[in-house]
C-alpha cells in the first residue's frame, strides 16, 4: 500500500494484480514493477491531458460518503487530482491493510477522530502511559477542503500548478 502514491506504474500494477491484493503485498514485492516516478499521467489521461482520478481510495471515499467523483466539476478536479495522495489515510485491517481515507463523518479532525473512533482504529499504542494513539499523516486536502480557500472556490492548483 505504501507504493501507491510513488509512481506512475501504480494503477497499471492494481488493474492487474487487483486492488485489494496490491494493497497486501509487501513492499519489497513490487520493487520491479513500481519504477517510475510520479508523473503526468497520475492526474491527467495520456491521450485528452483532460485531469483524471487514477487511484481507487478517494473514488470509494467519495461513494461512502454518497457522492460521485464523476460529478466533479473541472474547477474541484483541480484539487482532487492532489486529493489522491495528500490526504490522512490509515491502513484498514491487519492483513488486508486496504487503503482508506476517514472521510465518513466529513474532513474536520474531529469528524476524523470520530470516523477512527468508530471503527476502533489505533495507529499505535505508547509503551509507557499505553494510550492510543492516531499517527496523522498529512491532511493537505482535509485542511484545505475545512478552509478559507475551498470556500471562497480557489483549488489547490490555483495557487501550486500555476
Amino acid at each position: 500500500a505504501c507504493w501507491t502514491c510513488k509512481s506512475t506504474d501504480v494503477p497499471r500494477v492494481m488493474n492487474e494484480r487487483g486492488v485489494a491484493e496490491f494493497y497486501k503485498d509487501k513492499w519489497d514485492h513490487l520493487g520491479d514493477q513500481v519504477v517510475n516516478p510520479i508523473g503526468c499521467q497520475d492526474c491527467h489521461d495520456n491521450k485528452t491531458m483532460n485531469l483524471r482520478i487514477t487511484r481507487p481510495a478517494l473514488v470509494e471515499a467519495f461513494q461512502r460518503r454518497g457522492k460521485d467523483i464523476k460529478q466533479a466539476t473541472h474547477q474541484e478536479m483541480r484539487s482532487l487530482v492532489c486529493a489522491q495522495c495528500h490526504v490522512e489515510y490509515y491502513f484498514k485491517g491487519k492483513e488486508e491493510k486496504y487503503l482508506t481515507f476517514p472521510w465518513d463523518k466529513g474532513f474536520r479532525a474531529e469528524d476524523m477522530e470520530a470516523y477512527y473512533d468508530s471503527v476502533q482504529h489505533v495507529d499505535f499504542v505508547n509503551t509507557l502511559s499505553r494510550a492510543p494513539i492516531l499517527k496523522a499523516q498529512h491532511p493537505d486536502y482535509e485542511i484545505y477542503k475545512t478552509g478559507v480557500h475551498a470556500e471562497r472556490g480557489v483549488s489547490c492548483a490555483d495557487c501550486h500548478m500555476p
